[in-house]
């Protein structure tokens, strides 16, 4: 997941007020949110009009969380589907087309 640099002195200084002026939970809502225009910007660019289809792969365990879930557009939320893990066809049906 594309998370901003923690470490970086505007991001701590920003989320440190957030905590101090708004609530105690404000700075790391900040930091999701970020993460997550990041995430939809990207899947935004996979599909340019309303005539268009892409594939969009979400590989990460952190996109079962409700919250994370939640933060995804509604458009993609209706058809999201969910795996534990992967069927070694799947992954090579997508290998094979990279190759190609």
């Amino acid at each position: 997941m594309p998370y901003p640099n923690i470490k970086s002195p505007e991001l701590k200084e920003k989320m440190k007020y957030l905590n101090t002026h708004v609530s105690s939970t404000a700075g790391n809502t900040h930091y999701e949110n970020l993460c997550m225009k990041a995430v939809n910007q990207s899947i935004g660019r996979a599909v340019r009009h309303k005539n268009d289809y892409a594939a969009v792969l979400l590989l990460d365990q952190r996109y079962t969380r409700p919250h994370t879930k939640a933060s995804l557009p509604a458009w993609i939320r209706t058809s999201l589907t969910t795996h534990v893990k992967f069927d070694p066809g799947f992954l090579h049906f997508f290998i094979a087309r990279r190759t190609k």
